[in-house]
């Protein structure tokens, strides 16, 4: 009984503020028309990497998912949301899996995906068969890209990184350095797969038209083991502002290879889900401590900004017995939920028009022609005593930069 009470509450606050204040019609029509097809039973299917490196990922957003779900079915117990999960880790798989939930199980729309290959093999077998398909994580163009008239991404496109780190360092941190704007000399380091790739593009555009000196822009492979020649090159050109988009391993073998070389830029910002996570501070503490990086938001962010993060923190630690891994589950809830409750239908999810600081983690919802929601913006995090905290924007910020 407390355990539903708890979950009809966190329903309450993260639904958007219009639809808090609907009473039937919008938020249950939804459910009608899946009902139409299944009965009372509303069937949902997930496509997240169940293997590899992205698995961690992967399942903190599908945490995220579960979540908005009980959420739903709390507010709604006539009309209940199953979720489908599919056991997918590379494209292929990804592929067949989300055929056979469109075919076999009946699922009426397919979240993802994380992994942005998994996310487009997903999105084309869904486009195929005429199924909406929503990205809750995956920052590559390439995915609006493929999409066509059923895609809608809830999180930022990778453009949006690129704007936040352009606004941060140039109004958010130069008076922490002490470090006028025209000293600051960036190196953006990036994985070579999809999204690292498309951050790192987006990272250089931005800051080059903000007037920002870009000194190297260098890619890697994933896993590589050429860190100490990638270090050596980025201190030769006088960095000293280090921008990394990789997963949580590359990450974690950056703020090694900076160890060994006995070599730290003035600021070190991660770009990414990877560098939210409480798993990679505990895989490199301390050398995490005053690191940046450009992400969701966290839990610790402005309690008036992102009015959910509590109650999400709360339900979170009920079902899993542990704090959120990082703000992509959150953000996975904050997107979910938003679609759950008005229905996964593009046209209806276009004509939603919500603020800032609408959603459970402090977006909004407008989506643009490609379906991507141009109110999804990441924040710029700290870690500070083990805990990713926003920091930038200053209506976002739990604290400020130290």
């Amino acid at each position: 009984m407390r355990r539903r009470l708890a979950l009809a509450g966190l329903a309450l606050l993260s639904a958007p503020l219009p639809l808090r204040a609907q009473t039937g019609a919008a938020q249950t029509g939804v459910a009608q028309n899946a009902g139409a097809q299944n009965g009372a039973e509303w069937r949902v299917g997930a496509v997240f990497p169940t293997s590899g490196h992205a698995a961690l990922l992967g399942d903190e957003a599908c945490r995220g998912l579960e979540l908005a779900i009980e959420a739903q079915n709390a507010t709604d117990a006539a009309r209940q949301v199953r979720l489908l999960r599919a056991e997918a880790n590379d494209p292929a798989s990804a592929m067949a899996e989300s055929r056979r939930l469109i075919q076999r199980e009946r699922a009426s729309v397919l979240f993802g995906s994380v992994a942005a290959t998994m996310g487009l093999a997903a999105l084309q077998a869904a486009e195929a068969l005429d199924t909406p398909f929503v990205e809750l994580a995956a920052p590559a163009d390439t995915l609006a890209a493929g999409g066509g008239r059923r895609f809608v991404r809830a999180a930022p496109a990778a453009a949006a990184y690129g704007r936040m780190a352009a606004e941060a360092l140039i109004h958010g941190l130069p008076g922490p350095l002490s470090l006028p704007v025209e000293a600051l000399r960036v190196g953006i380091l990036h994985e070579t797969s999809p999204s690292p790739e498309a951050l790192g593009a987006a990272l250089e555009t931005a800051l080059r038209e903000a007037g920002l000196l870009i000194a190297e822009r260098v890619s890697h492979a994933p896993r590589t083991g050429e860190w100490a020649a990638l270090v050596q090159r980025l201190r030769a050109a006088s960095v000293n502002v280090l921008i990394h988009a990789a997963s949580e391993g590359d990450a974690a073998a950056m703020l090694r290879a900076l160890a060994e070389a006995g070599w730290r830029p003035r600021v070190v910002m991660g770009a990414g889900p990877a560098w939210g996570l409480l798993d990679l501070a505990r895989a490199v503490e301390p050398a995490l401590e005053g690191v940046y990086a450009l992400d969701m938001p966290p839990i610790e962010s402005a309690p008036g900004w992102a009015q959910g993060a509590a109650a999400f923190a709360q339900a979170y630690q009920r079902r899993w017995g542990s704090p959120p891994r990082s703000g992509l589950s959150f953000a996975a809830f904050s997107g979910a939920r938003t679609v759950l409750a008005q229905g996964p239908d593009r046209a209806a999810l276009g004509a939603l028009d919500l603020p800032e600081g609408a959603l459970a983690n402090g977006w909004g919802w407008r989506l643009d022609e490609r379906g991507q929601n141009s109110r999804a913006r990441p924040v710029l995090l700290q870690w500070q005593a083990g805990r990713p905290v926003t920091v930038f924007p200053a209506m976002a910020a739990a604290a400020v930069p130290v």
